[in-house]
Parts: C-alpha cells; sequence; structure tokens
C-alpha cells in the first residue's frame, strides 16, 4: 500500500464534516482533485483527505477515466518527477478507483455536450460524458464552468 493511501486508511475517522458531500453512492473524479491530495496542496489537502477518507470508509464506487491519468501524469513525465506519477498510480490502485475506458458512445455524448453548453473544453466534455455513462452521481471537480452541466451534479471541491 502506498504511503499516502496508507496515511490515509489510518486516519479514517479523524474528520466528520462533510455530511451531505458523501450522500452519493458513486462519484467521478476530475483530475484536479487528485493534484490536490497527492501533491498536499495548501488550500485542499484538508478537503481531499477528508472526503476521500469518508468516500473509502463508506464503500463509495470512485471512478476516474485515462484523460486523468493523462493529465495528471504528462506534466510530471516531462518534469521529470516520476515519484509523483508512482504515488498517483498506487493510491488509485489501493484506493480501488476504478479507470473506465472511453469508447464510441462516450465520445458521441461529449460531442452532444459541447454542443449544449458553451465553452466545455474536449477533455472536460470526455470526463463528463464518462461519468454520467458510468452512472455516476456526483462529479467532483474545480472547475465551476462544469457547474452549468445539468446531467450531473458537479461538486466543487472549494465547496466540501
Amino acid at each position: 500500500m502506498s504511503s499516502l493511501a496508507n496515511e490515509l486508511i489510518m486516519r479514517l475517522g479523524t474528520f466528520r464534516s462533510l455530511g451531505m458531500m458523501t450522500e452519493f453512492n458513486s462519484a467521478f473524479i476530475d483530475t484536479s482533485p487528485f493534484i490536490y491530495f497527492i501533491e498536499r496542496s495548501d488550500a485542499y489537502f484538508d478537503r481531499m483527505k477528508l472526503w476521500f477518507s469518508e468516500a473509502y470508509e463508506q464503500g463509495k464506487l470512485l471512478v476516474t477515466s485515462p484523460v486523468t491519468v493523462e493529465e495528471y501524469s504528462s506534466f510530471h513525465f516531462r518534469s521529470k518527477k516520476f515519484e509523483y506519477v508512482h504515488a498517483f498510480r498506487a493510491f488509485v490502485s489501493d484506493m480501488e478507483i476504478s479507470v473506465r475506458n472511453i469508447d464510441f458512445s462516450i465520445g458521441l455524448l461529449a460531442a452532444e455536450l459541447r454542443a449544449k453548453y458553451s465553452g466545455i473544453k474536449a477533455m472536460d466534455a470526455l470526463q463528463l460524458a464518462s461519468a454520467i455513462q458510468n452512472h455516476c452521481e456526483v462529479f467532483l471537480t474545480n472547475d465551476k464552468q462544469l457547474r452549468q452541466v445539468e446531467e450531473i451534479k458537479v461538486l466543487l471541491v472549494e465547496e466540501l
């Protein structure tokens, strides 16, 4: 088990304040929550630690996509900070976060979302479509623009 996941699991029950923010059965996790937790963001690390802890403790289905893997890892490969890529991989594995593939139907739904909502970027549309097609109840991100999407409940990390 990675040290980050081990630390998280060791501290389960330390905090209890999210309440309704973990009232779901399945959640799609965008890239930013992983960055905040794994890289120990000053602004959001504690919130993400609590959110991941409660989701894990309550047996929530956590989902992400290869887009998240690419977005998180590419910067660290470029800057040769391989320890972050390894920590990310270990955390996803230890937390049993499901990485769901993107297929033709997700691509079509992403195109529909981009056509319907102004300013949605292609990668964001793929993430949202993946969440919707995989029947996730919430989409955890910190991208305020995605709040306009009505097909899934968007949770912002800053509001946890």
